[in-house]
């Protein structure tokens, strides 16, 4: 057994995802929100392999409002990005977006404080058991881990591929919080997921955009981007079909 190094791990996440808050709520930076969220979703991954590793309830519940309403402004942010990035972007529904974004934004900054107490009180009431289990309960893990996320790709459709994406993240994390001593005893080949991941995120970017957008009012000149989205969607989902549907083989 090895001394545990996923407390300070966690606490350390704490207490960047404190900071990470702090400085949105000043400066209002995308990168901030961003990071936030990506902590708490680190936190989350670690306390699953927690709960199923030491057999104790750990969750994240208390950190859902403001993950939640992150998620909101982050939403928009990435998709007023990929307006942007096209040629001839659709200005009145990019403005009309902006305008969205700076409600949400005062909204979650007005919340400063209650927010500011939550992460506080969760970071007091969080301490996970000084040491790891032995290396065989965590290689069988990654191996249970691995084997369901190959599960995954036997039946793939839209659904599946968002449920493979958000399972190799997790492995990753859960990977990179432990000490490098027990990593290279776990059979996990991180360049290959981190490229497979990349992949899959641009296409669920698309993906998510293209369901955003469903919701909005359109103009002639927005349609047309839409429709040119949804192509460049189902290129990206056939393209990863056919990758992915080759590693099941």
């Amino acid at each position: 057994m090895e001394k545990n190094l996923l407390n300070k791990y966690v606490l350390d996440l704490l207490e960047s995802l404190e900071q990470n808050f702090s400085a949105y709520t000043i400066h209002k930076k995308p990168k901030h929100i961003h990071q936030l969220r990506v902590d708490i979703k680190k936190l989350k991954a670690i306390f699953s392999f927690a709960k199923h590793i030491y057999k104790t309830k750990y969750n994240t519940i208390k950190l859902k409002p403001l993950f939640r309403n992150a998620g909101q402004i982050r939403e928009i942010q990435i998709n007023i990005r990929l307006l942007n990035s096209v040629h001839d972007p659709p200005e009145e529904l990019i403005s009309r977006l902006e305008k969205k974004e700076n409600i949400l934004i005062k909204q979650f900054i007005k919340k400063r404080s209650q927010y500011l107490k939550l992460i506080k009180d969760f970071k007091k009431k969080t301490s996970l058991p000084e040491i790891l289990p032995h290396k065989k309960a965590i290689k069988e893990y990654f191996k249970s881990e691995l084997k369901n996320a190959d599960g995954i790709l036997e039946h793939i459709d839209r659904g599946g591929m968002h449920k493979f994406r958000k399972k190799l993240k997790k492995i990753l994390y859960i990977y990179n919080s432990l000490p490098k001593t027990i990593q290279k005893k776990i059979e996990l080949n991180e360049v290959k997921i981190n490229k497979q991941q990349k992949k899959l995120g641009n296409w669920h970017d698309t993906n998510s955009a293209i369901y955003f957008f469903s919701q909005e009012h359109f103009t002639a000149q927005t349609s047309k981007y839409i429709m040119k989205l949804v192509e460049k969607e189902k290129r990206q989902f056939n393209k990863l079909l056919i990758s992915l549907t080759n590693i099941a083989k």
